[in-house]
């Protein structure tokens, strides 16, 4: 008999040193870097080998050792996918970081929900141009390499919780694009509408808006942000949560984002820069 009460309560005490074992791994928020090779035959030959960091969502938290981070990968550019400040607050820690990682590479940017809910978000702008950070606001910029030419498109947060006004708005946006001859990259916000945007000639997708779903699951993310909560959508489990994902002829990462704009912990979801490679497929 006594023998049973020590075995049930050797079992208890390794069930609760299992479980608080599991909830520390899970709130473990040191930044990851996760690296993707993107290859295709339209990557130019000279820019087999170009490196780019994404970061994304941002919301002005606290990220230890991202500069550190970003310095070692040594990128060709730096893309912002969105929301680098949050909708209010100071929008500061998102310029002195920008002032910090302009000096390692050029940085590309689109906004995101929460950037544009702000009320200064013109004047949020503003600084970050005053840094060389430039934001594509439905807009391309042909990237240079030894007489090569490379697309790389920027288009706007749709700014709505309206599903068919989201697709209508990004449909103006796209319509401002005549297609380019080449490899064709497109910097966008929210992931989660990347069914709107998969037929229109763009190579490669690259987003953030998700957040790895909060909590990581084996198989997916568990919840989609509450500014995703829209008719069509499903609030859990979203279908594209963070990763890669690919589509005919085109696809997509979709980074896992950096800050938490929310009071609930992210579980099993560390915050991610994501370096991404082209490599020229022959």
């Amino acid at each position: 008999m006594k023998g049973t009460i020590s075995m049930k309560k050797l079992l208890k005490t390794a069930a609760i040193a299992g479980g608080a074992l599991c909830l520390l791994k899970g709130l473990d928020n040191r930044l990851e870097v996760t690296h993707y090779t993107i290859s295709s035959p339209n990557i130019p030959d000279s820019f087999s080998g170009f490196k780019i960091l994404q970061i994304s969502d941002y919301h002005c938290d606290n990220v230890p050792g991202i500069i550190e981070e970003v310095r070692q990968e040594s990128p060709d550019i730096i893309v912002s996918t969105g929301d680098l400040a949050d909708d209010d607050g100071s929008y500061m820690p998102a310029v002195r970081l920008c002032e910090r990682l302009s000096e390692i590479a050029p940085i590309y940017a689109v906004t995101g929900n929460h950037d544009l809910w702000r009320g200064d978000y013109n004047e949020f702008e503003d600084e970050l141009s005053r840094l060389g950070v430039k934001t594509l606001h439905d807009e391309r910029v042909i990237l240079s390499k030894d007489e090569s030419k490379m697309s790389l498109s920027g288009i706007d947060d749709p700014f709505t919780l309206n599903n068919s006004k989201a697709a209508e708005n990004i449909q103006s946006s796209l319509a401002k694009f005549s297609r380019f001859d080449g490899y064709d990259i497109l910097l966008f916000h929210r992931a989660n509408l990347f069914d709107l945007l998969k037929y229109h000639g763009f190579d490669l997708v690259i987003a953030g808006h998700m957040h790895g779903g909060h909590i990581r699951l084996p198989h997916g993310g568990l919840v989609s942000p509450r500014s995703s909560w829209t008719n069509g959508q499903s609030i859990f489990f979203p279908k594209y949560f963070g990763g890669h994902y690919k589509a005919p002829r085109t696809e997509m990462i979709v980074n896992r984002g950096l800050g938490n704009p929310t009071y609930i912990p992210r579980l099993f979801n560390r915050p991610e820069i994501t370096v991404i490679t082209l490599k020229k497929e022959n």
